[in-house]
């Protein structure tokens, strides 16, 4: 990042500001593959900068879900039937969406 910073990348997240040849000549400059980051196939397992945040979907439940996307299934609307993910724990009933709490989430739109 220093690196960038030093050949003048700043406010990259705006499109006209963006240079994609700095940010590749700082890669080379320093022995950064980016596609190590970018497009590698990565394990299940293996720990992620954001796994620190818990928003109540468990890891487990989301890589099932990428197991099932990958066989071309779905997972059924959890208004109709609680899919397990995990966030009920966030609920003080325990259910996403029965009468009151579903009421709670249209309201919030």
């Amino acid at each position: 990042l220093i690196k960038a910073y030093e050949k003048g990348c700043k406010f990259d997240g705006w499109r006209e500001y963006f240079d994609y040849d700095k940010w590749m000549e700082a890669f080379k400059e320093c022995n950064v593959d980016p596609s190590f980051y970018a497009n590698r196939k990565r394990e299940y397992d293996e720990v992620l900068p954001w796994d620190f945040i818990d928003i109540g979907v468990s890891k487990r439940y989301l890589v099932n879900e990428r197991e099932k996307a990958s066989r071309g299934e779905t997972t059924p609307d959890c208004r109709i039937k609680c899919t397990g993910c995990g966030i009920a724990k966030f609920i003080e009933d325990g259910e996403c969406f029965n009468g009151a709490n579903f009421s709670k989430v249209h309201e919030n739109k």
